[in-house]
């Protein structure tokens, strides 16, 4: 079932960017993967293919597409690290929790059942 979504053009072209972007990259990792290559940055050509593809696979987002011309490299966010402080610090020991409601009865051993 078809869901018609009103997006802004400001939107769209954002999408369409990061998706042109993010898939040049996933190909680049397939790329270097199977070659057992270092991964390098995708190229502005190889980034501007995937919009030329979305362009000509899907006519209503062309003109939006082509507008764009080369989508800008997408760079990950470094990764973060936990502060030193919460990583060497100790973790102080914690008093069992008490109980809540009644007591669960013991297991059964089902080979000790007779029935």
């Amino acid at each position: 079932m078809g869901r018609t979504v009103i997006v802004s053009e400001d939107a769209l072209r954002s999408l369409l960017q990061a998706n042109a972007a993010l898939s040049a990259w996933y190909h680049e990792f397939v790329r270097a993967s199977r070659e057992q290559t270092p991964v390098t940055t995708p190229s502005d050509a190889t980034r501007k293919a995937f919009l030329d593809r979305i362009a000509s696979e899907l006519p209503e987002l062309a003109a939006v597409a082509q507008a764009i011309g080369t989508p800008p490299v997408y760079v990950p966010p470094p990764i973060a690290f936990a502060p030193v402080a919460a990583v060497s610090a100790p973790a102080a020991p914690q008093a069992p929790a008490a109980p809540i409601g009644p007591a669960m009865p013991a297991m059964v051993n089902p080979r000790l059942v007779k029935y």
